[in-house]
């Protein structure tokens, strides 16, 4: 004897069905309506449910579809009846339901369609099948009774947790998987989606955290019921777990991609602009080490510009210099292409050893147009698969960073040029009409004297006449010079040279201590270079108080020599750093010093350095006065014809 809800809310047609199911000698339960019926169902599972399809509260399609989707209900056989659409209707064919009569209907028929129903039924209603079901859905299923035992536990959700999640009670879920909300903090044991709903709530994507068996992040949207009898009592609950990670990933990318390009937008350097970037990275995608590598120009090898290590994450020792090909940041640079390392325990990969703490790790080369300036890498302490999402969003955040510093440098140079074509016009004119005031008034009062007056009497005035045109030749021959050079008719002679030699014989017969190697060869042109030794060595005695010792230093690393002059002089004023270095400018406090100076040496001293593919900075001295640092690329190919010009906001001139 089988057991047939009928669910239907014309009264004379629910006693006729129901006298047809009794007939056929079988039970017959009744209900009034589509809502009443499933719960009817879902609280006693039936052998076969009879159900009209217009109803109020909830029609027959969507009452069939409800006992589909319900992992009680599922396999239940149902017979549709309609009056109100066809039997080919596809809105009936996507109830699946198993048989549909049309109304009206004759006895015989319908009692022959209960009959197959309830004597040969289809395929599902074998247990192996529902099985099969649980185990093909894409999202996991789990019901609990009353005490919150598990009943119902799908393949899903035993891949994801394991074989003995079905003996863990449903409170215990939280501790015993570490389950945390969707923001990553613990989920307390009561805001379990399947214990709340033992409690009678109803919670539709209720979002969960956790790790599976190989430490990876999914993040969950839970849908939960309570299962409830005929009379509304609660037999248990049940929750359908659908796996949003990827959705989650979207919007976190969209997120980082947002919070970096403020980043950008709002630094006020690119050194601000690195440490922001990488803080926006970790602060949305959870990677707790981040490091930004830019190419060195000198040297030609990789240097840390940015570093953001989370709080509580573990430091890492990587080198402050990687060569191409060397640890993880200079595979990428020299591929051009991202690399993954989802296990950084495997052997023979390309990464530092002191990364031992972090399990994955990724690097994306930075670029400027067809060229990689930089790398930018990160570290995971869990489990990181490649993801191609990830790497397109990496990839376009490191095209941001490259696009950033690009801008930038044109940007100076722009502000620069503009800043710097009207200043070098007064310039010049105060550099020409200081001498030539001279040379005229000078020139007129010889002119003015008696035709009597000997050579010896105007001797003195033909000595200013003298020493200013001298100064205008050497300001001509000077400017000629640094146009040649700039302009690439001056060639450096380019071979090896003694650099501790070259700085030993540029020193002058003043106060100087010298802290020099015995011997360090660069490839170089020797005579530019004494040129540079002579004005920075020059620049820090005259510019110093009698009396004062000027410091030089060379040092040198398998890269680059490194060469220092300090001195404890008038410094520089503030606000004048980014001005130094331009043609014939002198800082404020050195044109009203009396010492002279027409602004020119270290203008040539810097467009000689670029031209070796270095670089040359000045900074103020804690004791006082400024510090001028030249470095030399140590290896042959790293120098030769070069364009030089590019300005650093740091670089400047003094004489």
């Amino acid at each position: 004897m089988a057991s047939v809800l009928v669910v239907e809310d014309n009264p004379e047609h629910q006693a006729v069905i129901a006298e047809v199911v009794r007939r056929l000698g079988h039970t017959a339960t009744l209900a009034g309506d589509g809502r009443e019926g499933l719960a009817a169902a879902i609280a006693a599972r039936p052998d076969l449910v009879v159900a009209d399809v217009d109803m109020p509260h909830l029609d027959g399609i969507r009452m069939c579809r409800a006992l589909r989707e319900h992992p009680v209900t599922a396999t239940v056989p149902v017979v549709l009846i309609t009056a109100y659409l066809p039997p080919g209707d596809t809105s009936l064919a996507s109830a699946e339901a198993d048989a549909v009569v049309p109304k009206p209907f004759s006895v015989k028929e319908l009692s022959e369609t209960l009959r197959t129903c309830l004597e040969s039924p289809p395929p599902r209603h074998d247990p192996a099948f529902t099985e099969a079901l649980l185990r093909s859905l894409d999202a996991g299923v789990v019901a609990c009774d009353l005490d919150g035992r598990l009943v119902v536990i799908n393949q899903a959700v035993r891949d994801f947790f394991g074989d003995e999640s079905l003996g863990v009670p449903a409170r215990d879920w939280a501790e015993r998987f570490g389950l945390r909300r969707h923001d990553g903090t613990p989920l307390p044991p009561d805001e379990v989606a399947l214990y709340r709903a033992l409690g009678g709530e109803e919670l539709r994507h209720d979002g969960v955290l956790a790790h599976d068996r190989q430490g990876r992040r999914r993040w969950f949207a839970i849908n939960a019921r309570p299962v409830r009898d005929a009379s509304g009592n609660i037999l248990g609950a049940v929750a359908a777990v659908h796996d949003v990670t990827a959705e989650h990933h979207q919007h976190q990318y969209e997120r980082c991609k947002t919070e970096v390009l403020k980043a950008l937008v709002h630094a006020p350097d690119a050194d601000r602009a690195g440490t922001e970037v990488l803080r926006a990275i970790s602060g949305e995608l959870g990677w707790p080490y981040l490091r930004l590598w830019l190419v060195d120009p000198v040297t030609d090898r990789l240097r840390p510009a940015a570093t953001h290590l989370a709080e509580g994450a573990p430091q890492i020792g990587l080198p402050q210099v990687l060569g191409r090909g060397e640890g993880l940041a200079g595979a990428c640079w020299q591929s051009g292409e991202p690399i993954w390392v989802p296990d950084l325990g495997a052997p023979d990969l390309p990464v530092a050893a002191e990364a031992e703490h972090y399990r994955a790790a990724v690097a994306v080369p930075v670029r400027s147009a067809d060229n990689v300036i930089g790398v930018l890498s990160s570290f995971t302490v869990e489990h990181q698969e490649p993801d191609p999402a990830l790497t397109v969003l990496l990839s376009g955040i490191a095209g941001h960073i490259g696009g950033y510093l690009e801008r930038r440098r044109a940007e100076e140079l722009s502000n620069q040029l503009a800043a710097s074509i009207g200043e070098y016009i007064a310039l010049v004119g105060h550099e020409l009409r200081t001498p030539l005031t001279s040379i005229g008034t000078y020139t007129d009062l010889i002119a003015e004297e008696d035709d009597t007056t000997t050579v010896g009497e105007v001797r003195e005035l033909l000595g200013v006449i003298e020493r200013n045109n001298a100064r205008l030749r050497s300001l001509v021959e000077r400017l000629l010079d640094l146009s040649a050079l700039e302009a690439g008719h001056a060639q450096l002679t380019i071979g090896d040279v003694d650099l501790t030699a070259v700085i030993t014989e540029a020193l002058p017969d003043a106060p100087i201590r010298t802290d020099l190697p015995a011997r360090l060869v660069i490839p170089g042109d020797r005579a530019r270079l004494r040129q540079v030794a002579e004005n920075l060595i020059g620049n820090a005695v005259k510019y110093s108080p009698d009396g004062a010792t000027v410091h030089v230093g060379l040092t040198a690393d398998d890269d680059a020599a490194v060469l220092t002059v300090s001195d404890a002089g008038i410094g520089i004023p503030s606000g004048e750093r980014d001005r130094l270095f331009a043609r014939l400018y002198r800082a404020t406090n050195a044109r009203h010093s009396g010492i002279p100076g027409a602004g020119l040496g270290l203008a040539l001293s810097r467009t000689i350095v670029e031209l070796h593919r270095g670089t040359i900075t000045l900074s103020g001295n804690d004791a006082g006065g400024t510090i001028a640092t030249v470095r030399l690329p140590r290896r042959s190919g790293t120098s030769g014809p070069a364009h030089p010009g590019h300005r650093d906001g740091t670089l400047g001139s003094r004489h």
